[in-house]
């Protein structure tokens, strides 16, 4: 069975993603199949390397390592999450309705050489870069705030420390030339497609009109500051806020290859 395992460079976000192969070679190789499967090398030296992150910079945003599931489809969730080695598969509990694998890391760690594995067998015939069902592990800096109301220094500090999280992704030579994270990502919990974020001048709140990507919602900060906005308000229920770059280049360098 052939696998490809990428982190995305934005991981909107900077999510872990298994780029499912088929592992039955009836199957073609473009659908999930029912097992899907991407290498645990990389994630002892990936938390590693955000770990060395200054702690002045994880005041205001920080990464917060939770992996799990997300449900985004509605469906079950998958029948089994393992780790196979060379001799042996190891099995990883799922706690639901979380969907939070609290032992992934530890696992991952003990066997670096070993695949992580879904079996996931509802979803066999969807196209492998399906998010229905999702892995996250929690990569992506996030700002601690989520009251609703992010103050403009709140959020220009936050856009500039949330790029030092991202340059701990990518290649050390990549990281001299890491765009500007001066993008704002708001991501609610149900996964909505509609929102409700407002920039508040002089006192009202002004509807905003974010661009959307999968289920981000992005707004720049350079148009809060033209507006000479206070603060940015989300509504409609509870989220995450990120620090990013542009949907523009969100597609650019691949994160999923099916983006409205």
């Amino acid at each position: 069975m052939r696998t490809r395992y990428f982190i995305s460079l934005l991981a909107i976000n900077a999510l872990l993603c298994a780029n499912a192969q088929a592992q039955s070679n009836d199957l073609p190789t473009d659908i999930r199949g029912e097992v899907f499967c991407f290498p645990a090398k990389k994630i002892p030296k990936l938390v590693k390397k955000l770990g060395e992150v200054k702690e002045t910079r994880r005041d205001v945003v920080d990464v917060g390592l939770m992996p799990r599931f997300l449900i985004k489809d509605g469906g079950d969730w998958p029948e089994r999450f393992f780790i196979r080695t060379q001799d042996k598969e190891i099995d990883i509990a799922i706690q639901k309705p979380s969907g939070e694998t609290p032992d992934f890391l530890d696992v991952a760690r003990a066997h670096p050489r070993g695949d992580v594995c879904v079996q996931d067998k509802a979803r066999a015939l969807r196209p492998k870069y399906d998010e229905g069902l999702y892995f996250e592990m929690g990569l992506a800096p996030l700002f601690h705030n989520r009251t609703g109301e992010h103050p403009l220094d709140e959020l220009t500090e936050g856009t500039k420390d949330g790029k030092s999280f991202y340059k701990k992704m990518i290649p050390s030579a990549l990281a001299l030339v890491m765009p500007d994270t001066k993008y704002l990502a708001v991501r609610y919990d149900d996964f909505r497609r509609d929102s409700m974020i407002y920039a508040r001048v002089n006192g009202k709140d002004i509807p905003l009109m974010p661009k959307a990507f999968k289920d981000l919602h992005v707004v720049s900060l350079k148009s809060l500051q033209e507006m000479e906005a206070s603060a940015l308000i989300v509504k409609g229920g509870a989220y995450q806020l990120q620090p990013t770059v542009s949907t523009k280049l969100m597609k650019k360098f691949g994160w999923g290859e099916d983006a409205e």
